[in-house]
């Protein structure tokens, strides 16, 4: 088999069973050569086969951590907080993405604890086109809330188009 032969039967298997990388490898060890099969997991998804799927989890949690901090040089993308006071948040929510979104550091973003929570609440959005910061306009009302004071103020960075893309998603709940 060929190594594009393979890499259409992991990513059909990918898109039509949903197969997180260990369990790929063990439905093909049998039919395929596991060599092939090991380099192209290694690879493509960072996938150890001598790795428990705890530790590979693991490993690549501390990856995707480690390389959106050092994207937005470990601070906040609205508050400029530093990254003690911080959480790195994934954009398209780890629970509902792929085995590669959950680890991709464009899906990735630092944010500030409260804001973390205030984003996943859909409370506070960053507009994809112009960077600018949305409170929901039911918050708004409320002159006590000391977020509010981010609303309409634009990202301290830049994204690059992935990153705009998954944002995209996340406004209009598309995964």
């Amino acid at each position: 088999m060929s190594l594009v032969e393979l890499e259409w039967v992991i990513e059909r298997s990918r898109m039509l069973d949903h197969y997180d990388v260990k369990e790929i490898f063990d439905n093909l060890r049998n039919e395929y050569d596991t060599n092939l099969l090991s380099l192209y997991l290694l690879n493509n998804y960072d996938y150890d086969i001598e790795e428990t799927k705890e530790e590979h989890e693991a490993r690549r949690d501390y990856k995707f951590k480690k390389c959106v901090k050092e994207r937005y040089d470990e601070c906040c993308i609205i508050t400029g907080n530093e990254i003690e006071m911080c959480d790195i948040a994934h954009i398209v929510p780890f629970s509902k993405g792929t085995e590669y979104e959950k680890y991709d550091v464009n899906n990735g973003i630092i944010l500030s604890s409260e804001l973390h929570k205030l984003f996943d609440k859909k409370i506070l959005k960053i507009n994809q086109e112009t960077l600018m910061i949305e409170i929901a306009p039911e918050k708004l009302q409320n002159t006590k809330n000391s977020y509010n004071k981010f609303h309409n103020t634009k990202l301290r960075c830049d994204l690059n188009a992935q990153t705009k893309e998954y944002l995209r998603r996340f406004n209009n709940n598309l995964f």
